[in-house]
């Protein structure tokens, strides 16, 4: 029998998807302006902050947000048994870790959203799969309540889990958003972009170079 979630992850699902929603729609309209226009605009602007986590990455070693500091990253959310969004998304990004600047040093950061599920093993073989670079590309597993936590409350990813599980498709185990996020090195999230849509992912190459300039 399934069981509902306990009541702190449940207000956190919903306090944080509160948030990710308001914030997040004024990025997404950011994020729709063509690479060029983003280019000669002003600087990113701070969407929200890291302020800490502890994960357990596809090799069975913990990634934290310290370990992240110093270098900018890329977060997003999926789950390993979704075969529509969360492909569409993880391809993108093993398309786009080709293209990026090697003197940025830029790591690209997965969350999944079904811990019970997407073990190390598991993740590892997805990572493979769609040909993670294993230096840089971090798919990350851990207790739920605090995935969901460093997703909702620090990434501005809403996240949660379909109240009907036994009678939802596969792709709808968990209800996540698509959203890929831009981190700086200071652990500041600066920019929002459509996972789904590999043209949205281009701007990421422009925003890159303006993370520092003209910092607030």
């Amino acid at each position: 029998m399934n069981q509902p979630p306990p009541p702190k992850l449940e207000w956190l699902v919903w306090s944080g998807l509160g948030l990710a929603v308001g914030l997040v729609l004024g990025a997404f309209a950011y994020s729709r302006l063509a690479p060029g226009t983003r280019a000669s605009g002003p600087p990113l602007p701070v969407l929200s902050q890291v302020t800490g986590f502890a994960l357990t990455n596809q090799f069975g070693r913990v990634v934290t947000a310290e370990s992240l500091r110093g270098r900018p990253w890329l977060g997003c959310i999926i789950f390993t048994r979704c075969p529509g969004p969360c492909v569409r998304i993880t391809r993108n990004l093993a398309a786009l870790q080709h293209r990026l600047p090697p003197e940025a040093g830029v790591f690209l950061v997965t969350l999944t959203a079904d811990p019970a599920f997407d073990t190390p093993e598991v993740l590892g073989r997805y990572a493979a799969a769609f040909g993670a670079d294993t230096h840089r590309w971090h798919f990350l597993t851990g207790p739920q309540v605090e995935l969901y936590t460093v997703a909702t409350q620090q990434l501005l990813l809403a996240v949660g889990e379909n109240p009907d599980p036994a009678n939802a498709r596969p792709e709808d185990l968990f209800i996540h958003s698509t959203r890929v996020v831009l981190v700086d090195a200071r652990g500041r999230v600066r920019a929002s972009y459509d996972g789904e849509d590999p043209a949205a992912l281009e701007a990421v190459l422009a925003d890159l170079p303006r993370l520092e300039a003209g910092t607030p």
